[in-house]
C-alpha cells in the first residue's frame, strides 16, 4: 500500500494545484472519453469562487508532492442540509493501492462531522452508447455500502446536424397549442417582472422530476437565490442563456429553460433546468422553450457545436422533447447513495 497524506488543496500552492489538476485531467482522459470534455478553467475557478448554496471542500491524496487522487465535497447549507455530495477519482497510474477507499472514508468522516445523514455521488458509467467510457465507479461504491438510487441518461445535441426545417415545423405546430402564452428570452439575472416566478419553478425541479430513491428533498429558492447564482456565474465566467414562457392572463411564469456556456469551452455547453408549471402543461411549452433557447444559443455563440443534457431514465416526457429537437443518447450515469451510520471499513 502506498503511503500518502490527504490534504486540503491550497489555492496558493501552485505545484499542488498543478498536480491536482493534472490528476483530474488524467482520470477524464483515461475513463471518460467521448463525454463532455474536461474543463480545467471551471475546476480552477471553483477553488476560489464561493458557492452560495454549499460549502465546497477540495482534498488531494499526496505522495512525494504528487497528487494520486482527489476528492470534492459539497456540504449543502441552503436546503437539503441532511445531504452531502462528493466526487472522487484516482490517477490511472495509482489505482488498487487503497487511495480511493481512503478518500471515500474521508468523505464519509467529513459528512458525519458536519451532521449529514446521506452521502451521494453522480457517477458516469459505461454503456453501449459511450463505447470509449472505461471508468466505472459503481461496483466500488456498491462494495462500500452504497445503493444505486437513480438511473440517468446522457444526451447530446450536435447543433450542426439539427434539421432546421423539421424544427420550424415543430415550432409552428407547438404554438398552435400555446395560445395565451408569450415567450421571453434573456441572459443573466431575470427582470423584476418574472424573477419570483423563475425562483418558484427552479424550486419545483427538486420535487417534480423523478428522483427514484435519491434522498433529495424540497428546495428553498427565492429571488435572492437566483440573483446569487447569477453573481457566481459572472465570477466563474459562465453565460446563462435563458427562455421563459409567460401566461398572459395571470402573468405567471409558466415554464423556463437555460443553457450554461462555460468559460474555457466554446464547443461544448450544458443544458440546465427545464420545467413547465403543472398548471400549464399540455400546451407544448417545453418544446417551445427548448427550440427558442437552442436558437438563441446559436445566435449568441455561432461556433458552439454541442449541447449536453442529462435526465432521469424515468423522465420519458422530457426525453421525448429533447429527442424531438435533436438530442441523441450518448451515455449513462446514476446516483449512488449511502445512509450514514459509520464510515466505510
Amino acid at each position: 500500500m502506498t503511503h500518502f497524506d490527504i490534504v486540503p488543496v491550497d489555492p496558493s500552492d501552485p505545484s499542488l494545484v498543478e498536480s491536482w489538476l493534472a490528476a483530474q485531467e488524467a482520470v477524464h482522459e483515461h475513463d471518460f472519453q467521448g463525454l463532455r470534455p474536461f474543463n480545467p478553467h471551471q475546476v480552477l475557478v471553483g477553488l476560489v469562487v464561493h458557492d452560495p448554496d454549499s460549502r465546497r471542500e477540495h482534498w488531494a491524496a499526496v505522495c512525494d508532492g504528487q497528487v494520486l487522487g482527489y476528492l470534492g465535497i459539497a456540504l449543502h447549507d441552503r436546503d437539503n442540509t441532511h445531504l452531502a455530495g462528493f466526487q472522487l477519482g484516482v490517477h490511472p497510474a495509482s489505482r488498487r493501492r487503497g487511495i480511493g477507499s481512503a478518500l471515500l472514508r474521508h468523505a464519509e468522516e467529513r459528512a458525519l462531522e458536519d451532521g449529514r445523514t446521506s452521502l451521494t455521488s453522480w457517477v458516469d458509467l459505461p454503456s453501449e452508447h459511450s463505447p470509449d467510457v472505461r471508468g466505472d465507479g459503481g461496483p466500488f461504491l456498491i462494495a462500500k455500502g452504497y445503493q444505486r438510487s437513480l438511473e440517468g441518461a446522457l444526451r447530446v445535441c450536435e447543433l450542426a446536424a439539427v434539421d432546421d426545417d423539421a424544427l420550424d415545423r415543430l415550432w409552428d405546430e407547438s404554438w398552435k397549442r400555446a395560445e395565451g402564452f408569450e415567450l421571453t428570452v434573456y441572459h443573466g439575472v431575470p427582470n423584476q417582472r418574472i424573477i419570483e416566478g423563475v425562483a418558484y419553478l427552479h424550486a419545483r425541479m427538486y420535487t417534480d422530476m423523478p428522483r427514484g430513491d435519491w434522498d433529495l428533498q424540497e428546495a428553498a429558492i427565492t429571488a435572492d437565490t437566483v440573483r446569487a447564482w447569477e453573481r457566481q456565474r459572472l465570477q466563474r465566467g459562465v453565460l446563462n442563456i435563458q427562455a421563459a414562457v409567460i401566461h398572459k392572463e395571470s402573468g405567471d411564469v409558466a415554464g423556463l429553460t437555460e443553457i450554461h456556456v462555460q468559460a474555457g469551452d466554446e464547443r461544448h455547453c450544458l443544458q440546465g433546468d427545464t420545467i413547465v408549471d403543472p398548471r400549464y402543461r399540455g400546451h407544448r411549452l417545453g418544446t417551445i422553450l427548448k427550440i427558442a433557447n437552442q436558437r438563441r444559443l446559436c445566435s449568441m455563440r455561432p461556433w458552439m457545436r454541442y449541447v449536453w443534457t442529462g435526465n432521469a431514465v424515468a423522465n420519458t416526457h422530457m426525453i421525448a422533447i429533447n429527442e424531438s429537437v435533436g438530442y441523441r443518447l450518448a451515455g449513462a450515469n446514476a446516483v449512488f447513495q449511502k445512509k450514514l451510520g459509520s464510515p466505510s471499513a
